[in-house]
């Protein structure tokens, strides 16, 4: 019986477990954008009681475990705030605008007070950075 050369069997063994690790690891992150319609919000920041109105909701494409929640609530922000930072996101910069224009109630730019949702983890956006809270009220 023929066996593969040693560069081969090392090439095809790595093949094989970046396939299996692959199925094993997520695909991406459930993200809900909400808008918080507290006239306030952007001086007193976020408050558990504020009336907030789920504007977006998407599935981004990261590697939560390559990407820790802050850097992926930093790709949200500059999303929804006419800067994203990959080309995958560019999609939903363009909706998120487009509905704006076209007289969707409410839709701003991402700012402080608002919350973001990466899977079942809420964050609300401060004026440096995001603190995690408890599940808004629906």
């Amino acid at each position: 019986m023929h066996r593969l050369p040693n560069r081969a069997r090392r090439a095809l063994a790595a093949l094989h477990e970046r396939t299996r690790a692959s199925r094993r690891r997520p695909t991406g992150v459930q993200v809900r954008v909400y808008l918080n319609t507290d006239p306030t919000a952007l001086l007193t920041g976020y408050r558990p009681d504020a009336p907030v109105t789920l504007a977006y909701t998407y599935q981004l494409h990261a590697d939560p475990a390559a990407d820790g929640d802050e850097v992926l609530l930093e790709r949200v922000f500059a999303t929804f705030n006419d800067h994203p930072e990959h080309d995958d996101d560019q999609i939903h910069t363009d909706t998120w605008y487009a509905e704006g224009l076209l007289g969707v109630t409410g839709l701003r730019s991402l700012s402080v007070g608002d919350l973001v949702a990466l899977d079942d983890r809420h964050y609300a956006c401060g004026s440096r950075g995001w603190t995690r809270v408890p599940t808004p009220p629906h």
